[in-house]
Parts: C-alpha cells; structure tokens; sequence
C-alpha cells in the first residue's frame, strides 16, 4: 500500500507518519511539503489514501481535496489538521473527505484510516455490485424483449401477468398489452386442454422440453416446446407460472412432409414391383386373349368372351400405368412445352364439360417460360385436377387456372428445400368448393385413398398427379379447408423462354396402317415364359426367325454364337443375372450396329436416369399389343 502524507510543516508530516507505522508498518509513505513536490507524486504514482492538513502555505486542505479526486476519485482523503473548524470539517465531508482528525488527537488517526479504507472497499463492492445488476437487468432486458423465445408469467387461473413480445407474436397478438388481456386457457384447442396442462404441472412440479398442441388468437393451430416452472404455497398450492415458449409449427409441418413423402415412396417402390409382375401377367392375357381372337368369327360362341377378357385386361393395364406413375416408373417422352397451350388446348376440349355449372377463369402469364415435359402426361395432371374440382362444386362455382413465372428463391420457399436451383413456372388450379380438413389433406397422395363415393373413383388421380410432376423434377403443394376451397400449386423447372408450337394430335378416328413382317432374325430376351412364348409366336407369324433367351446372360451367349445373323434384340429390361441395360452395352462391345427394343413393365431407370428415356433408344411399354410389337419391330428395322 501507498500513502500520500501532504503537509508544509516537516514535524508534523513526521508525527503522522511515526504514528501510522505503528499500525501500517509495510505501508510505503510519501512525504509532500510544497506544491511542486505534490503536482509530481500526484501525475507519477498511485496512492491507496491521502492525508493532508488544512493549512498549507500555498493552499488549503479543501483544495487539495478537489485535486486529488479530479485525478483519482475513488482514493479516500483524510484531513490531519490543527487549525480547522467545524464549519470547514462539515464543508469538507459534503466535498467527499473520508474524515476528519485534529492533530492534538493523532491516537485515533490509525482508527480514522481504517475505516476510510475499509469505507472506501465496501464502497467499490457496492459499485461493482450495482453494475453488475445494471448489465443483468439489461440482458435480460434484451433477452425479454428482443429474443425469439415467447416468455411468460401467469396465474394458476390463466390470467397473465407480463410477456415479452416473442410471446405476442407466437400466438397472433399485435402486442404485449394486447396478449395481456387474454387467459392462456383460451389459447388451448379444447376447452379442457388448460386444466389438462395445469394437472400435469402440479404433479411434476416443472415441465421440461414438453410437446403440446396450441392454437393463436384466431384459431389457427400452432405446435410447442416448452419449459415451464411452477410455484407452489405453503400447502403445496399452485399459485404462479413462468413458461418459456418455442413456437415449432414450421419444424413439424417439415418433419410430416419428410414422413409422408417417406410413406409414399415406400409404397411407390411397393406398387411398382407389383405393377412390374402384373404387366407381365396382362401382356400373357392380352397376347393370347388377342391371338383367340383372331382365330374365331363375331359369331363363334366364345367370342364375347374373349372380347370381354380383352376389355377387362385393358381396364387393368390402365391402372398399372396409373400405379407407375404414381411410382414413377412410368418412361416419359419430353419435349419443349409452353404450358399455357396445354391449358388452352385442354379448356378447349374438356372445357364444356367443366363448365356445365361454373364458371372457368384462365389467368395466364403473358411471356411464360418454356418447360421441358410429356406433353400427354401434363395434360393428364391438369385434366384430373380440373376434374376433381368440378366434382368440389357440385352447387355451382369458380375454378381459376394461373400460370406465372417464378424466380428459384420463391419456390424453394413454397418447397421447403425439396426444389433444385432453377427457375420454375407455376400453375394453379383454384376451386371455391366445399375444400378438405388437415387429416384428409395429409392423405390424398396415397394410392387408392379417396372420399368419392364407391364406384365414383379409384383413388389413383392424384397419386398419379404427384408420382408424374416429381418424375419431372417438380413439386406440387396444396392448401385447403373445410368450406373453404382448395388450391393446387405445381412448381416445373424451366428451360428459357423461346417460344414452342405444338399441337397434339388426338385423331381417334385414324385408321392404324397394316402392319409389314420380315424375314430378319429377331432375338427376344424375356423372363416371363408365357409372354415370352407369345412374342415368339407373334414374330414367327409376320415372317421372322426367332431366337429366345430367358435371362441376359443366355441372351449374351446366345448373341455371340449368332452375331451374324441377328438384326434386332428385343430385351426386357429386368432380367435375371443381367439387366437388360447391362446387356445392351455387352453386345455393343461386340457389334456397335445391332439394333435395341427395350421393353418393361416399369423400372426404365435401367436406361436413363430419372425413368426418362434417352434419345435414340427404342422402347415399347408393357402390357402391348402383338401386332404393336411387330410394328415396332419392322419401324426399328427399316
């Protein structure tokens, strides 16, 4: 420690010092008879107190005072004088002297020091003390008032005490007053929630990380994490609740559309399995349903049967398509689209229909971007979505279609992250019809799920929807509620915007030319013995050699022997021990001319990715027809 002794007579200096020694003998002293000396001491070093007599011969005591605490507030002075006065010693402690000691009672200047030391340290606690205080009520201060996190103090009877404005906005207030004015009860779905929540506190005594359902202001229902504490009287009584609130709406609509897209990608590998083993089984029944038919007269006895057989196998082929592109199994023949053709040419076709009791409204984008798409398949997703609003409205109403161009950022918002970056061009299809709740909206996806009535419907339209526009590299989003209408929004990357003409053509009426044979060799790579037999026969009839493999390492060998000789491979694109893609590239290595007709029952990813099918690949879609396969055939070969 450091002690400033100021004082213009040596012996009293002398005094002081001998008597505080007694007490503070490791005290260093610095000894201060003239104002040069004091200037110095002061502006070098740093004292723990300073003692100075009233009377100095070039100022006084309450001056030096004054200069000391300008320099260094916080040092305690002590005024050692034998001239002072009462008025001077009450100036002086007004000014902030520690204390006040006559030098005719220097006994009590060790205890004087002391206590202005020990004042001095309690005093700095305090200050330091006080600060703190400050910069925790200002953090919580920013915590309360600028966090994320709703907070909340409330009664047992619901009525709320304070909030921050996180809390405000979780539940849809415009403000903390406004909040304050509500009983959290009402901020329950069920009228028994609260009391609900209120049993499970009072048994826990505090609730951590706990999961509930809630609903804002208006009624719209959010999900939660809390943590709570409760505070319990003297009889164990609740009496008090301080909640901390994090709103997880977002989180749990992500993690449904993460569980559902799940589901259904599960049961789209499921389906299309199915779909796979039963197109081969409807190409059996089709090939030998069609060549009965061929052998017997309109009279003959069998043939209704025959021609029923071939209807009821065309209705199931239709479904198993259906069930592919709900999978995304299906193979897709893109091209360059503008999709506000696709509506005109849709409303123009089907639009009578549509509009026999409301109103149709086409909203398009003038300059919209071109999307690379199968046409047919596009058109398919629009017709079923107009359908099934139409069948919404069944008292009158207004469907509204509307293209628009959208940048990348918004659709991935839209999207929740499930879109790659690109532009996007989105349509909707709006209905003001009778709409549908969360549970069923969380459902109509699924494979067969339907609210029609029995027979009005298989279930299979929008599954189909959503497997088509996500074999597109799209997303399709719907919103709506009971009596409300629904809203279908589908998001398809763009290509640019130059402009595409296209008309389909859809002359039912043509008549399909006849169908030339040859006299090539034809190898047919087939697991399927039955359908395997049929194409066989088929072949044979419109002049070919046929050769037969059952797997592709038959077919290879088979090749190899032949390879001379065979014009065309026709190959199942599963096969066992070697797919038929596998094969393809086996046999170009031997012949890079030979020709491919792939066909499949579904998993056409086995030629391109993404099920679509590469540009100078052949491929015919099972179940076909006999007499389409020739076709095929003879078109490939010529």
């Amino acid at each position: 420690m450091r002690f400033l002794i100021v004082d213009d007579s040596t012996n009293d200096r002398e005094l002081v010092v001998r008597r505080l020694k007694r007490e503070f003998p490791d005290v260093d002293y610095v000894e201060v008879g003239c104002e040069a000396d004091l200037n110095v001491a002061i502006i070098r070093d740093h004292f723990d107190i300073v003692l100075t007599d009233y009377q100095l011969n070039w100022a006084n005591g309450l001056q030096i005072l004054k200069i000391v605490k300008q320099r260094y507030p916080d040092v305690p002075v002590l005024m050692v004088t034998g001239t002072g006065s009462e008025e001077i010693a009450v100036e002086g402690l007004r000014s902030g002297l520690s204390n006040y000691i006559l030098k005719s009672h220097l006994e009590r200047l060790p205890q004087a020091v002391h206590e202005s030391l020990e004042k001095e340290r309690l005093q700095k606690q305090y200050d330091e003390a006080i600060l703190q205080l400050r910069n925790s009520e200002e953090r919580y201060r920013e915590i309360f008032e600028q966090g994320l996190t709703g907070i909340f103090v409330c009664t047992s009877q619901g009525k709320l005490l304070t909030c921050n404005p996180a809390f405000a906005h979780i539940f849809g207030f415009s403000s903390e007053e406004e909040a304050l004015q509500t009983n959290m009860s009402s901020l329950y779905p069920s009228p028994t929630g609260y009391q609900d929540f209120l049993s499970l506190l009072e048994h826990k005594k505090r609730l951590e990380y706990h999961e509930l359902d809630m609903v804002q202001r208006d009624g719209t229902p959010i999900y939660i994490v809390e943590n709570v504490v409760g505070t319990f009287d003297e009889q164990d009584k609740l009496v008090e609740i301080k909640g901390y609130i994090f709103d997880t709406t977002e989180r749990r609509k992500l993690a449904d559309q993460l569980q559902q897209a799940q589901r259904l990608e599960s049961v789209g590998l499921l389906v299309s399995g199915i779909a796979h083993d039963f197109n081969n089984m409807l190409g059996g029944i089709l090939g030998y349903t069609s060549r009965g038919l061929s052998r017997v007269t309109p009279s003959h006895p069998l043939y209704d049967n025959l021609h029923h057989i071939q209807e009821i196998a065309n209705r199931a082929a239709k479904m198993t398509h259906q069930l592919l592109a709900f999978s995304r199994r299906q193979v897709l023949e893109p091209r360059d689209v503008n999709l506000n053709g696709v509506v005109e040419s849709l409303l123009s076709l089907f639009g009578k229909i549509l509009a026999d009791h409301i109103e149709i409204e086409f909203l398009p984008e003038p300059d919209l971007q071109i999307v690379h798409v199968d046409y047919a398949q596009i058109e398919q997703v629009l017709m079923n979505l107009c359908v099934n609003a139409h069948d919404a409205m069944p008292d009158g109403g207004t469907l509204v279609i509307k293209t628009a161009n959208v940048p990348y950022e918004e659709a991935y918002l839209h999207s929740r992250g499930q879109l790659e970056r690109a532009d996007y061009v989105l349509i909707t299809i709006q209905d003001d019809g009778i709409g549908m709740d969360e549970q069923t909206r969380a459902h109509i996806f699924e494979p067969f799920f339907t609210t029609k009535e029995i027979g009005k419907g298989t279930g299979l339209g929008l599954s189909m929807v959503h497997g088509i526009i996500g074999q597109h590299n799209g997303f399709i989003d719907v919103k709506s509620a009971p009596g409300q209408g629904t809203e279908f929004s589908i998001y398809l990357p763009t290509i640019g915007s130059h402009i595409v003409e296209y008309s389909p053509i859809n002359d039912t009426n043509a008549v399909p030319p006849a169908v030339r044979g040859g006299d090539e060799m034809v190898m047919v790579v087939e697991d399927d013995p039955d359908l395997r037999c049929l194409m066989e026969e088929a072949l044979a009839e419109y002049g070919y050699t046929v050769m037969s493999a059952a797997d592709g390492v038959e077919g290879l060998k088979i090749f190899q022997e032949h390879q001379g000789e065979i014009a065309l491979v026709v190959s199942d694109l599963v096969t066992p021990r070697m797919k038929g893609k596998e094969l393809y590239d086996a046999i170009h290595l031997i012949n890079e001319d030979i020709k491919f007709l792939f066909v499949s029952g579904y998993q056409a990813n086995q030629i391109s990715q993404n099920f679509v099918l590469d540009k100078g690949f052949a491929f015919l879609q099972k179940p076909f027809d006999l007499d389409e396969l020739a076709a095929k055939v003879r078109e490939i070969l010529d």
